[in-house]
């Protein structure tokens, strides 16, 4: 008996505090909430293993966009377009978590539709297939690399902005990438 009423007492008393800690509810449509490249976490984490694409960004950048890979160390990339698509090849061993995610983008303003990342199949490293609104603006994007506040290497890649797309024509909306067709 004692230890119920002892118990009650306890949950009485870490209600209030509880309560206080809940979160405000969900952000207003417009904030994000996410993270900014190069800035130190509150938290640090343990580091990925050297070798290991660690995230994969995406920025759209006044009608034009900015696609940027982070790891642990320096990795080198190449770019080769190929139709609407251009390949990103990175030399590096592994994916992280959740870098194998599919990144739609296009419902922002910039030329890009989507970004697919898979395990090259034909050569060690990473493919990122970057698929185009329009076949017309299909080209290598300006690389740029740099190693940030937080210790982790980033390659940047930055495109200029899109031609328009007339309705219907492009890359169709329900156009799935499986990365199935990547060299």
């Amino acid at each position: 008996m004692r230890r119920a009423l002892g118990l009650v007492l306890l949950l009485l008393l870490a209600g209030p505090a509880a309560a206080q800690k809940a979160p405000a509810g969900p952000h207003r449509e417009g904030d994000y909430g996410g993270v900014t490249p190069g800035q130190r976490p509150e938290k640090p984490k343990k580091p990925p293993a050297r070798g290991t694409l660690s995230w994969v960004g995406f920025e759209a950048t006044g009608g034009g966009a900015k696609v940027f890979f982070q790891s642990p160390g320096a990795f080198e990339v190449t770019q080769r377009v190929d139709g609407a698509t251009l390949i990103v090849h990175l030399d590096l061993a592994r994916m992280g978590a959740n870098t194998g995610r599919r990144i739609d983008t296009r419902f922002f303003e910039n030329p890009l539709s989507s970004i697919d990342a898979k395990q090259a199949r034909r050569k060690a490293g990473i493919d990122v297939k970057i698929t185009f609104k329009n076949p017309k603006d299909a080209r290598a994007a300006s690389l740029s690399t740099k190693t940030e506040a937080d210790g982790m290497f980033y390659a940047y890649l930055t495109f200029p902005e899109g031609t328009p797309v007339a309705p219907g024509a492009g890359p169709s909306s329900t156009n799935k990438t499986s990365g199935d067709d990547l060299p």
